[in-house]
């Protein structure tokens, strides 16, 4: 029998990973993706209808299932040097993937299962400290799955031909300073969720001189402007250093939720009235505040259901581009 090294590839990976149940994702170029969750025992009786996917130009991708506990950090975009300082000090992988010739994955493997938030915090301090790419690190990122070929135009060589994935190592060991990453990144929530009580306070204190939604005039548009130019300036004052600006704009929008306004007012307000918004985002202004604006809606409605923020925070961002897609 012919040895199968998509088959092998695709074992070994999930070995390393050890999760008790995984997404795949596979990824059309002009339909977007589709998810599977299945067990170890499902993706590997799926291979065959992989391939043939991955054949006809789709990307496959996996993760440890979002409803499942985990205790895995996805570490993205790292240069073979990079990685190499990785996997000599205290933050070695279980897994590591070529993505492409001279780009890695690296999946970070933690002592016990832990919730999305720390898992969330200890992949960006990881993309901080080795020069990952800060743009996938959350709790819930998509990894390549080794064995297919990544699809990426950008890769496709002089032949015609795009480049497999490959197995770099799967040791499937936690990382031997695990335990310091999640202090680290306990420390960091706490003092994050301080800030965030303090400046939510301030939004809600601020929010009582927000023009009502429903009386809608040339003078409330104005009124609405000027708050929330106020709003954003004053929290610029009382937090200092620790003011971030996109925060501003994602508690104004909030705001502006609780108080009856519909989704294009609050795109408008942000992308009208958020001070130096040109400055800071350049080109990707538009994309900033379809964004901005939709996670706010997407949170103030799970708010609304009991919905806790840790929980839900980084299946904000892939809602609210599902439901941008329906929008008229």
């Amino acid at each position: 029998m012919q040895h199968d090294r998509t088959r092998a590839a695709v074992s070994r990976q999930l070995k390393g990973m050890g999760a008790s149940l995984y997404e795949v994702g596979i990824r059309h170029a002009e339909r977007g993706m589709l998810n599977r969750e299945w067990s170890e025992a499902d993706i590997m009786k799926s291979l065959d209808w992989l391939k043939r996917e991955n054949f006809k130009g789709c990307d496959i991708y996996v993760r440890p299932a979002r409803s499942a506990p985990s205790r895995l950090i996805l570490v993205d975009d790292l240069s073979m040097g990079t990685l190499a300082r990785l996997q000599a000090g205290p933050y070695s992988a279980a897994v590591t993937v070529q993505t492409s010739p001279g780009n890695y994955q690296a999946w970070i493997k933690l002592d016990d299962d832990m919730p999305a938030d720390v898992r969330r915090e200890v992949a960006r301090h990881l993309a901080r400290e080795y020069g990952g790419d800060p743009n996938s690190a959350d709790s819930a990122h998509y990894g390549r799955l080794a064995g297919f070929t990544n699809r990426k135009p950008e890769h496709i060589d002089a032949a015609g031909r795009s480049p497999f994935v490959l197995l770099d190592s799967y040791n499937g060991r936690p990382a031997s300073g695990a335990a310091e990453l999640v202090q680290i990144a306990r420390g960091v929530i706490e003092r994050e969720r301080e800030q965030a009580r303090s400046m939510a306070a301030h939004v809600q204190r601020e929010a009582r001189n927000m023009p009502q939604a429903a009386t809608r005039t040339p003078q409330t548009a104005q009124e609405l402007a000027e708050w929330y130019r106020s709003l954003w300036h004053s929290l610029k004052t009382q937090f200092g250093g620790d003011f971030d600006a996109s925060r501003a704009d994602w508690m104004a929008a909030v705001a502006m939720f609780r108080k009856g306004y519909a989704f294009q007012d609050v795109a408008d307000a942000i992308a009208q009235h958020s001070p130096g918004i040109d400055g800071r985002k350049g080109a990707a202004v538009a994309d900033y505040v379809t964004r901005t604006a939709g996670k706010a809606e997407i949170w103030h409605e799970l708010k609304a259901q009991g919905a806790d923020y840790a929980d839900v925070a980084d299946a904000l961002l892939s809602l609210a581009q599902d439901r941008a897609q329906n929008r008229p």
